[in-house]
């Protein structure tokens, strides 16, 4: 329950009771206070009586003239006349990736000192009822940059940097609450948002939320009702982390299923979270309207958003619950997939509604439509923070779209594209080692007891990024098969929908019995020890695929044979037992 509701509720009891009821039920709190609650709880108490006194004279001069210096202090700060010091740790050693820091930092010049005054001096004015005063200094601080020197570069620090270094040992997020809470109190109402955003952007932690600034003080928020809709407005009109979870807070903050569509549309854009966290709170509609807005959603929503996706198969769990018609599932699973391409979803989506020819074709076109980054991109600043966030777009790498490719049934052409690698070393990253562990997988016939067949299903799972609770999102269900299991029967559904010829299944074995030979002899010719186990998993399953293909002792001879070669590896030999040579 979000603090609104839980006001809105509190004041709807609280005038239905008596003002002895009311004294009574004070008391009760009192009496199971904990002990240092009980300074803070009195203080309040009396100020309720005592209501808006005057500022003691002194006081205030005293505020005035401390203002003054540590507006000074800042202003020196800010000019770098002054700086934190850089000493290069001798003891750092970056070649063993040494966790301790390469440099450790000194203040010669009692910055930490001026800005300890600061953080004293905001929350005196917050206490005092100073907000103009108290927001300048805090705002001035969070914004700033420190000068640090050290013996290769200068750098500048910000707040959350001294703290971080042991340099100023205060906790940020109470001088962020007192600086936030003078903001909303020094500002007018139009320009109350862009402070208070400025100043959560600058606080750097995401630990500022709006319910933590009404929380902080003395007193209820004035006009926070009014203040509401702009602020959601200003959001509206921002990207980024902090402007994704204060808008997650601030509509949800509306405690109105009504209202949070209505900002879930227009801002659909820009906040696409909006509908998931509105899909996601049943207390405010039934299934069927959370159906319809779900559906909506995926109308409007562009489908390049990942969010759309998430938002597909929360809606399908809605359709599932409801018992509502099939073909509104299999859309949800489509438009999960469409938004999300990859191989848990193309799976969802085939063996649910999508199994036939022209439907497959449509789950093809996504794909084929789809230029896929390869595995080492790099990415500016810009586009990383937009990943991982509620606009991280659908972009599938080179692998996954080969991947996707392969449970299509293009089995020849990814066999010539994805096992390409004419080099014995350099395969990590490829397609190389998951697109061996796959048709490997396809081709063997049976329960997947062995060694090695069982270490290809987890390259393969790893690859398509599977797991139960990620494949049964959208159903309602919860897995009632553990470990392998459900993805054996998985797959043995999809190998009975995509069937590999029998040439494509030789040329395939036969490839991968080459690759294999000419990879293990790199790997010994360069002394990757750390690859041995991986070769001697690869070895076995291609005896077991050529036992399960009536190939009787196969496995054996070639894990011999590959014994024989390399007689002189011990720990290669050592594997090779692991993985179930018997000799």
């Amino acid at each position: 329950m979000n603090l609104t509701n839980f006001l809105n509720q509190m004041d709807a009891i609280t005038v239905l009771y008596s003002a002895s009821q009311l004294a009574s039920f004070v008391h009760d709190i009192g009496r199971i206070l904990p002990e240092d609650q009980r300074e803070d709880f009195l203080r309040r108490l009396k100020a309720i009586g005592e209501g808006t006194s005057n500022i003691d004279e002194t006081k205030e001069l005293a505020l005035n003239e401390m203002q003054k210096h540590v507006r000074n202090n800042l202003k020196i700060i800010d000019s770098q006349e002054v700086m934190i010091e850089g000493i290069l740790n001798e003891e750092y050693d970056d070649w063993y990736d040494d966790c301790s820091e390469e440099f450790y930092y000194e203040d010669n010049s009692g910055i930490s000192g001026m800005l300890e005054e600061a953080c004293d001096f905001v929350h005196t004015c917050m206490d005092m009822g100073k907000y103009k005063e108290g927001f300048e200094v805090g705002n001035q601080m969070f914004a700033m940059e420190i000068l640090c020197i050290n013996e290769y570069c200068d750098q500048d620090f910000s707040l959350a940097d001294m703290t971080y270094y042991g340099l100023l040992h205060r906790d940020l997020k109470q001088v962020g609450l007192d600086t936030a809470y003078c903001a909303y109190h020094a500002k007018t109402l139009k320009k109350r948002p862009e402070a208070l955003y400025g100043l959560i952007v600058n606080e750097g932690k995401g630990e500022i939320t709006l319910e933590s600034i009404m929380q902080h003080g003395d007193e209820a928020l004035p006009d926070f009702q009014k203040f509401l809709p702009l602020w959601i407005t200003y959001l509206g009109e921002k990207m980024g982390r902090d402007a994704d979870r204060l808008m997650s807070e601030a509509v949800g903050l509306l405690n109105d299923v009504s209202l949070a569509v209505k900002y879930a549309e227009e801002y659909v854009t820009v906040h696409p979270g909006l509908y998931l966290d509105t899909l996601e709170n049943k207390k405010y509609a039934d299934v069927s309207d959370l159906i319809s807005i779900g559906i909506k959603a995926m109308d409007i929503m562009p489908k390049k958003y990942m969010m759309r996706s998430r938002i597909a198969l929360k809606t399908a769990e809605y359709i599932v619950e409801a018992n509502a018609k099939q073909s509104l599932l299999e859309s949800c699973y489509f438009a999960a997939y469409e938004s999300d391409t990859s191989a848990v979803n193309y799976i969802r989506a085939l063996l649910n509604g999508y199994g036939t020819e022209k439907k497959r074709e449509e789950l093809r076109k996504v794909f084929t439509e789809l230029t896929g980054h390869k595995s080492g991109d790099t990415y500016s600043v810009f586009e990383r923070d937009r990943l991982r966030s509620e606009r991280e777009e659908n972009n599938p790498n080179g692998n996954m779209i080969l991947l996707l490719r392969f449970l299509d049934g293009q089995f020849a052409q990814v066999l010539k594209e994805g096992l390409n690698k004419s080099e014995a070393l350099g395969w990590s990253g490829t397609f190389m080692k998951q697109g061996i562990a796959l048709y490997l997988l396809y081709i063997y016939e049976g329960q997947w007891t062995g060694k090695g067949i069982t270490a290809m299903t987890g390259i393969v799972k790893a690859a398509m990024n599977f797991s139960e609770e990620a494949y049964l999102k959208g159903t309602c269900n919860h897995a009632d098969k553990s470990g392998n299991a459900l993805f054996y029967d998985l797959l043995l559904k999809w190998k009975s929908m995509v069937q590999m010829e029998s040439e494509v299944r030789n040329a395939a074995i036969k490839k991968i019995a080459d690759l294999l030979e000419k990879r293990v002899e790199g790997i010994m010719d360069a002394n990757r020890r750390n690859y041995y186990g991986e070769c001697a998993a690869y070895i076995a399953a291609l005896g077991e695929v050529q036992e399960s293909a009536g190939e009787s002792g196969a496995k054996q001879r070639l894990m011999t044979s590959y014994k024989d070669k390399y007689f002189r590896r011990n720990a290669f030999r050592a594997e090779l037992k692991n993985y179930g040579w018997l000799g």
